[in-house]
């Protein structure tokens, strides 16, 4: 985020029919508001993006309900709304969608019979590779997203489906996967201890190996990269967030961002604004940024953490730090969107490389050695050392 505003994980409020029709004519488009076919971070999209508009936010979004941001009861109902396009049960969707949505389709025979007619051509869902649900970054909503193989489709299919805390259809798109390739630094492995840059337990809002679980995985200069958000009762912000609300209202901002390991200071920026969310300045895209060096020779690795808040800076080039030891504050510089922390390892000539951190807790089960991937809530262990009983994650195959 460099939160960037890929198409898929920052779901634009978009017809059904309309991403619908690209996927049944074989494109690998995703709409965006207003129109009925344009290319995109055609995976999920990070949560920020120079290239792009921010996207539009319910009218009136929904503040309470029966479906929480984040709860299981929200991220069943998304399943359920899944099935209920995976068996063309277009009256009952009909239902669910929240007006504008309704207006989009013009009518519910017109939203049911295209319906119908993709349903045809994809055909039933064959497997359910991989799902997860992230909280929207403009509303108080749920992302549920699911990644299938169908019948007749050759590629795997990524449906991203955002309700509301009442249950209705906010949003919902559905598109192809293709598999990327990862580079020459596909097979690296980490050469240092990282430990994650944060306090307390954050969300993953991109991170992986596939355009499924990470936006910039398309990108050969933000391959790898990591977006985490913290969290409230499974909420990134107070009040209805958006464009309109203060960056304060996201829980992110001002939040310590800590060293991944010892090292030193080599970039060290801090004078930048930070952007009202939704509205990204025409400031340098990292906006404020430090970035650590650690390791020596062969093991030389650069982290680097960018979008800070303004004046929060703790260290200045040159200076030793430790790892765990507090940098700066989370903020909205630069291309930032909304208040994240965007992270980046790098090694070489500025390389992109996978960052693998050590001894810390994934949903609740220890990791020993690992690469953080969409969706999880993720913390560092307190445990000194990495329990017997502790479970390795490791990067999903290209292009799953």
């Amino acid at each position: 985020m460099r939160f960037r505003l890929h198409p898929m994980v920052v779901i634009l409020i978009t017809a059904l029919l309309f991403s619908a029709l690209a996927v049944a004519q074989g494109g690998a488009a995703t709409a965006k508001p207003g129109s009925t076919s344009s290319g995109q971070e055609g995976t999920p999209p990070p949560a920020t993006s120079n290239e792009q508009a921010p996207p539009e936010a319910p009218a009136k979004p929904v503040l309470s309900g029966p479906y929480p941001v984040m709860s299981k009861a929200a991220e069943d109902h998304g399943r359920q709304v899944f099935q209920m396009f995976n068996h063309a049960e277009g009256a009952q969707m009909w239902a669910l969608l929240v007006e504008p949505l309704k207006q989009r389709t013009k009518s519910e025979a017109n939203y049911t019979e295209y319906n119908k007619k993709l349903h045809e051509k994809m055909g039933p869902e064959t497997q359910m590779l991989e799902e997860n649900i992230v909280p929207y970054i403009f509303a108080p909503d749920t992302v549920y997203s699911r990644l299938s193989n169908f019948q007749n489709v050759p590629v795997p299919v990524m449906t991203m489906i955002t309700i509301n805390q009442r249950g209705q259809i906010d949003a919902m798109s559905i598109q192809p996967v293709a598999s990327v390739a990862e580079g020459k630094f596909a097979g690296y492995s980490g050469k240092n201890n990282l430990h994650l840059p944060f306090n307390n337990e954050w969300l993953v809002y991109q991170g992986g190996r596939n355009l499924f679980d990470n936006g910039y995985a398309v990108n050969d200069d933000t391959r790898f990269s990591l977006d985490f958000v913290y969290l409230k009762d499974g909420r990134m912000f107070s009040g209805a967030g958006g464009v309109g609300s203060k960056v304060e209202e996201y829980y992110c901002f001002g939040q310590p961002v800590v060293s991944p390991a010892d090292g030193k200071v080599v970039k060290a920026e801090g004078g930048y604004d930070d952007n009202p969310p939704g509205k990204p300045s025409g400031d340098p895209a990292d906006g404020n940024v430090v970035s650590v060096v650690f390791g020596s020779g062969e093991t030389t690795e650069t982290a680097t953490i960018n979008h800070l808040k303004q004046n929060s800076l703790k260290v200045k080039i040159g200076d030793e730090v430790k790892q765990g030891q507090e940098l700066a504050e989370c903020g909205n510089s630069g291309s930032g969107p909304i208040p994240h922390l965007h992270f980046q390892l790098l090694r070489g000539g500025g390389n992109p490389v996978p960052a693998l951190f050590t001894n810390y807790i994934a949903d609740g089960k220890p990791v020993d050695s690992g690469e953080p991937k969409r969706g999880q809530m993720v913390k560092n262990n307190p445990a000194a050392a990495p329990s017997a009983s502790s479970t390795s994650s490791t990067p999903p195959p290209a292009g799953k």
